[in-house]
């Protein structure tokens, strides 16, 4: 006996395993895709099919009745040893449409009926919930088995209890999760999942083997004293009497049949999960075989339990475990437990998998996609969707069968559980085994004969297990709403029968007479014939047909006769005659055909009539063995004429083109060309013919030296396989080449759509040779090509200057636009700081609201105008960028401190991450971007938090902005970096937002190009906004920051000031703002007016102000002329609207204060504090 912490170490250790194995196989090793390529792993997967009710439930099934568990395993075995030609039909059918699922292949069969593959998708999940719900109570008997006295609630964490049934159903949808949905491409199999689902096939056989030869050599003395056992007890000689024949074994031997195809996860492991279809050839034997080692040791166990655990007769499904543990044998019984934990995930998993693909393919795909198509936004990338759908699925369908587990806990036997699915599936074998032989099968009567056996099945075998039993009671002795012929036991007065039997047998009747009946009577269309001639007349009868070809007498001379009538007789005596020369053979007329010829006979006749035509030709000419054949060489002979005709017409076509032509089929042999291709490259005669590789006859090309131009090292294979490859690539080219003979030819090459490849070839010599008299002559041109280029650089001159004259223009309208705001500002500062004097009393109140919003507007202009002159400062390159390494630290740290403020103004939580990290940028335009963005950021988040901080890349660091606000539509995201483009939100009081100018993106785009550091958005409606802009990273340097001094305060106040400026409105502003800080000051607006100032002064001023901008000269002409006039350096302010480099390099180079406009206050009172200090 084994403690729960134990045994659920044991059981989580092995689940570990299994995660390595998978793990393993999808890494793609060479030993992984060695054991995944081999036939043996394809059978063991198929052992899937094994789950716990043939590891436990087969023993209780024996010990209970006997030889009742054998249909079980011979079912499979009589469809895997007889019925082999079907799976390798349906095989070939799934390959060829790329099915995924048992839905995918029988609504493809059906006109690609999307109702049909829903309706498939529901049964199969109703028919293979219940069965997942088996392995989860087999593996909760099991727990329960080796941890008596333990419910298994048992608790993992502290006081929260854990069902092992949950645990397991987690772990496997865990496990399905991460190695069933790594590829949905149905050509990509599932690697790791694959090989672990072997690996626990050969765990729960060789745990099964073990235990069986326990019982049979140590349990009891080998294979005679067990008969001994069985003559001296009653109840094992009656139990397994050989009467075992009845209508239950038959119906169960039928189920099985069906199952080992239409269960999902064996459809899955046997077809989707199929590399080679002739794996099948010998998985037919492995497989039985394996069954058949499970089957050998069922009764001995059962007898063993019967015998020596009588008391237990009632839990006979518990005997291989229970058997170990009887007899000291703990180490048995927990192989046994493994094992038996192996049956159940193993088909937990592939269950899950190929119902979670069923259900995203049938029934979650269709539907999104319908509504996204209606909306027209069809998702650019569906592979994740995918994806995501499958792994929500599996823990879906997990869930419900844990959930189930109640429901079904009644059933006394796993068997009863695995045999009500059985007869749900079956329910698909009508319509599978009827839409792979009868062509008249329609989706309507598929549908309905699918639909009404669900029903009866429903009515007749499952109802009668889950309702409560009064109402059972009811409808076994009254029927449904008192009809005594629907009784569900009974339906239609049918007695006698068990009630398995008896729902198998209405729900299979009344589905076929469904599917047949409303076939007959459907209108077929177009799609619904060729599917049915695409998995009826597959090719697989014809080379069932082509295996048994000596039958038919077949003989060279028909195959000659054939290919005669279809090429015509010189192409097809040449074509055998090669053949012969190939092989090395002697092509006598009267000897049989061999089955190579055949082939060689079949591509032969694809290449001009169609594969699918030359299949059934040769196939109808196997077929005959009547009075028929002369009506079948009619039908050649009528066909070749067809065909020849068709030929002839091509060949008169291509023959009246001017060009060369050579046409390819997609195996790359040639199958039509015209005499100018052959005269161009001067072929001899039998070069060219039908059929032949065009390797062939580029290697001839080769030996000719007809490629010059190539590497002179290449060798002549090289120079093949290179023009080989070019047309495997089924790409067009165009390329020009000279040969030889002196001739220059233009080669076009296109692809065809069935495959096969159109090269023209086009004798240009002549206009070859025109261009080379065109190059002589533009020789002799080259004086008129200077004087050309001496235009075309004084045009350039031209232009440079144009745009020179542009930027000034810019210039001087900022500067004429600025000044009159300027003054007006600065009138508004004055007057409000007058106000504020004054306002003791409150009497001022209203005035100084009014010149509030005066000044607001200003700003607003100034703003507007000093934002277009950027952007056209911007476009006209005017700004240079200096990008100079720096600490993101310092910029970060006080944009941060910056817009704390305005977030917590509009109440709004500003969160910022610390980045030390060097990058190589121009900190002042790199800066304007963080605002422009910040701003943005703000502007647009109504509630909530924005986030500033770094992501490091390497070589680089994304400094990114995170907002909770309105979010951009994916349709307005292009459009947020034109100017003037603004998306209307409303604020939390609901009215509309009113305020930016849509210009802030605009010049972040502009500058962000300008750096080169690539400017990026993402966007959600209604969650947010990130902005993310890439800077590269630079070395570390360290410098030792400037000592932070405190200021004293500074008091303008009795300074002596001349002010220089054209324009009157700027100068009485300042005079005005100037008086109102008790400054004694001058005015002056030209160099002129300037020194006569100067000469009524008594004494040097403390400072000049000057504006850069006059009418006759520049403020470096008035400062110079003032420091000559005083011989004295006075303390200058450079008052300028030019924000070019150019100027404020020059000003400081002089060691004048470069002061900006708009002047503000502020600003002033800093320039003069700086000079004067």
């Amino acid at each position: 006996m084994f403690s729960v912490w134990t045994l659920a170490g044991f059981a989580l250790a092995y689940t570990c395993l299994l995660f390595g194995i998978a793990w393993y196989g999808d890494r793609r090793s060479a030993l992984s895709q060695q054991a995944l390529g081999s036939p043996w792993l394809y059978s063991l997967t198929l052992a899937v099919y094994c789950t716990s009710w043939t590891f436990f439930g087969a023993v209780g099934q024996a010990a209970n009745f006997g030889w009742d568990f054998l249909p079980i395993y011979i079912g499979p075995m009589l469809v895997f040893i007889i019925g082999t030609p079907m799976l390798f039909k349906i095989i070939a059918i799934s390959k060829q449409q790329g099915i995924t699922s048992i839905a995918d292949f029988l609504a493809s069969r059906y006109g690609k009926s999307q109702p049909l593959a829903i309706l498939i998708t529901l049964v199969a999940i109703a028919g293979t919930i219940p069965y997942i719900t088996l392995q989860l109570k087999a593996v909760t008997m099991a727990f329960d088995s080796l941890t008596p006295g333990i419910n298994t609630d048992w608790p993992l964490q502290g006081d929260s209890p854990i069902n092992s049934a949950l645990a397991v159903a987690l772990l496997m949808a865990m496990f399905a999760v991460l190695f069933g949905t790594r590829h949905i491409d149905a050509n990509e199999h599932q690697n790791g999942l694959m090989l672990a689902i072997g690996f626990e096939s050969i765990v729960k056989l060789l745990a099964f083997v073990i235990v069986g030869g326990f019982v049979v050599w140590w349990v009891f003395d080998g294979i005679d004293d067990l008969l001994v056992q069985v003559e001296q007890n009653a109840v094992l000689r009656e139990r397994f009497s050989a009467d075992f024949f009845d209508q239950g074994f038959f119906t169960q031997t039928l189920l099985a049949m069906a199952a080992i195809i239409c269960l999902p996860r064996q459809f899955h492991t046997t077809v989707v999960e199929n590399r080679r279809s002739h794996d099948l050839n010998k998985a037919r034997w492995i497989f039985p075989a394996y069954l058949l080692l499970f089957t050998l040791f069922v009764v001995p166990i059962a007898m063993a339990g019967l015998l020596y655990l009588p008391e237990q007769s009632t839990q006979a499904d518990r005997y291989i475990l229970t058997l170990p543990i009887h007899f000291d044998q703990p180490g048995l019984a927990l192989l046994s437990f493994l094992g038996g934990v192996s049956a159940a995930t193993g088909m937990v998993i592939v269950s899950s998998v190929a119902l979670s693909i069923m259900v995203c393919n049938e029934l979650v795909i269709p539907i999104y996609l319908n509504r996204a198509r209606r909306a027209g936004e069809l998702p650019r990338q569906i592979t994740p969707l995918v994806r995501k759908i499958r792994r929500i699925s599996i823990f879906v369908i997990l869930l419900l069968a844990y959930l189930l587990n109640d429901v079904f806990a009644q059933f006394g036997a796993l068997a009863s559980i695995g045999l009500l699915s059985f007869a749900a599936v079956i329910q698909f074998a009508p319509v599978l085994v009827g839409g792979l032989y009868w062509k008249q099968g329609h989706k309507r009567g598929a549908a309905l004969g699918i639909l009404s056996g669900f029903l009866v099945w429903l009515y007749c075998l499952l109802l009668p297990v889950v309702l409560p039993a009064p109402w059972v009671e009811f409808l076994q002795t009254k029927g449904l709403l008192g009809f005594g012929i629907l009784r569900p036991y009974a339906l239609f007065g049918l007695e006698g029968l068990d009630p398995l039997s008896h729902g198998v047998f209405w729900s299979l009747a009344v589905n076929i007479f469904c599917y047949v009946y409303f076939s007959k009577t459907a209108h077929h269309a177009t799609i619904d014939r060729n599917q049915a001639i695409l998995f009826v007349d597959v090719p697989t009868h014809y080379e069932s047909l082509l295996g048994r070809y000596h039958a038919a007498h077949i003989r060279v001379q028909n195959l000659q006769d054939i290919a005669t009538r279809c090429l015509g007789p010189h192409s097809s005596e040449l074509a055998f005659a090669q053949y012969a020369a190939t092989h090395q053979i002697d092509l006598d007329p009267t000897l049989p055909a061999t089955v190579d010829l055949f082939r060689f006979t079949e591509k032969m006749l694809a290449r001009v009539m169609g594969a699918s035509s030359a299949r059934v030709l040769l196939g109808s000419m196997l077929s005959r063995h009547n009075d028929k054949s002369a009506d079948a060489v009619a039908m050649i002979d009528e066909a070749a004429e067809l065909i020849q005709f068709n030929h002839q017409l091509l060949q008169t076509t291509i023959e009246t083109i001017s060009h060369g032509i050579c046409v390819v089929d997609k195996h790359l042999n040639i199958v039509a060309w015209n005499r100018t291709y052959i005269e161009l490259f001067e072929y001899p005669d039998g070069l060219i013919q039908l059929g032949r590789p065009i390797a062939d006859v580029y290697r001839y090309n080769a030996r000719r030296d007809f490629y010059p131009g190539d590497n002179e090292n290449e060798s002549e294979y090289d120079q093949v396989q290179r023009r080989v490859n070019l047309l495997k690539q089924g790409g067009p080219h165009r390329f020009e080449r000279e040969l030889p003979n002196g001739l220059h030819i233009e080669v076009r090459g296109n692809p065809m759509p069935g495959g096969g490849f159109v090269t023209t070839f086009l004798d240009i010599t002549e206009s070859k040779m025109d261009e080379r008299a065109l190059r002589q002559m533009n020789e002799s041109l080259e004086m008129m090509v200077k004087d050309r280029t001496q235009a075309l650089s004084e045009l350039n001159e031209a232009l440079h200057k144009a745009n020179e004259g542009k930027t000034r223009f810019l210039a001087a309208a900022g500067h004429d636009l600025m000044q009159p705001l300027n003054a007006a500002h600065l009138f508004t500062s004055s007057l409000q700081q007058r106000l504020q004097l004054k306002n003791n009393n409150l009497q001022c109140e209203e005035e100084l609201e009014i010149l509030h919003h005066i000044d607001n507007s200003l700003h607003v202009a100034e703003h507007l105008i000093n934002t277009l002159l950027d952007i056209s400062r911007l476009d006209t390159g005017t700004i240079k960028p200096k990008p100079t390494p720096f600490n993101l630290h310092s910029l970060l740290t006080s944009l941060a401190s910056e817009f704390n403020v305005i977030a917590a103004e509009k109440g709004l939580q500003l969160k910022w991450m610390d980045c030390n990290i060097w990058v190589r940028s121009d900190d002042k335009l790199l800066r304007r971007i963080l605002q422009n963005l910040l701003l943005n950021a703000v502007r647009y988040t109504p509630s909530g938090r924005i986030l500033l901080g770094c992501r490091r890349r390497p070589g680089y660091v994304d400094i990114q902005i995170w907002d909770t606000g309105v979010g951009i539509p994916a349709d307005h995201i292009d459009l947020i970096f034109k100017e003037f483009h603004r998306i209307r939100h409303k604020n939390n009081d609901g009215t509309l937002d009113s305020k930016g100018l849509g210009l802030g993106l605009a010049i972040a785009q502009r500058i962000s190009q300008l750096l080169d550091h690539p400017l990026s958005v993402r966007s959600i409606v209604g969650k947010g906004t990130v902005f993310s802009i890439r800077v590269p990273t630079a070395p570390a340097t360290h410098s030792q920051p400037p000592a932070v001094q405190t200021p004293a305060q500074f008091n303008p106040n009795g300074l002596k000031i001349l002010c220089v400026d054209n324009e009157p409105m700027i100068l009485n502003g300042i005079d005005t703002l100037l008086r109102q800080w008790r400054c004694d000051s001058s005015l002056a607006s030209s160099l002129k007016t300037a020194l006569q100032q100067a000469s009524t002064l008594t004494q040097t001023p403390d400072a000049v102000l000057v504006d850069y901008q006059l009418d006759d000269e520049t403020g470096f002409d008035v400062i110079d002329a003032l420091d000559e006039y005083w011989e004295d350096v006075v303390p200058a302010i450079l008052m300028t609207a030019d924000h070019s480099d150019a100027v404020r390099k020059k000003a400081k180079e002089r060691g004048y204060y470069f002061l900006q406009k708009p002047i503000t206050p502020e600003a002033l009172q800093a320039a003069l504090e700086s000079v004067l200090k």
